[in-house]
C-alpha cells in the first residue's frame, strides 16, 4: 500500500510518502515533472518494520495543480524486483 500525506501534496511543505510491504528489502524512488520539467527529485527511505518511509518537498511552479510521476524501484528478499509507476497532482496552498 502507498499513501501520500497530507493527499492532496501541497508545494514548499513537508510531504511524507509511505509504502508498506511484506518482504520487501530495498526501496528506492524519485519524483519528475509531467506538467513542466522540474528536474528530479530522488526521495530517500528509511525502514521502519515493515513500512518505508520518505520525506520531501516538491517546488513551486507556475502551474497551480503541477502534475507529477512517483517511481519505485522495488527489490524483494526474494531477489524479485518491480517497477512501480504512479503519478499524482501538487496544489498551491
Amino acid at each position: 500500500m502507498l499513501q501520500l500525506s497530507p493527499a492532496s501534496a501541497p508545494v514548499e511543505t513537508p510531504l511524507q510518502l509511505q509504502l508498506s510491504a511484506i518482504g520487501l528489502a530495498k526501496v528506492s524512488a524519485e519524483l519528475t515533472g509531467v506538467s513542466m520539467y522540474m528536474g528530479r527529485v530522488p526521495l530517500r527511505f528509511t525502514q521502519q518494520g515493515e513500512v518505508w518511509q520518505a520525506e520531501f518537498l516538491l517546488g513551486a511552479c507556475s502551474d497551480p495543480k503541477m502534475q507529477w510521476q512517483l517511481q519505485l524501484e522495488l527489490e524483494f528478499v526474494d531477489g524479485e524486483k518491480r517497477t512501480v509507476k504512479q503519478q499524482f497532482y501538487s496544489s498551491w496552498r
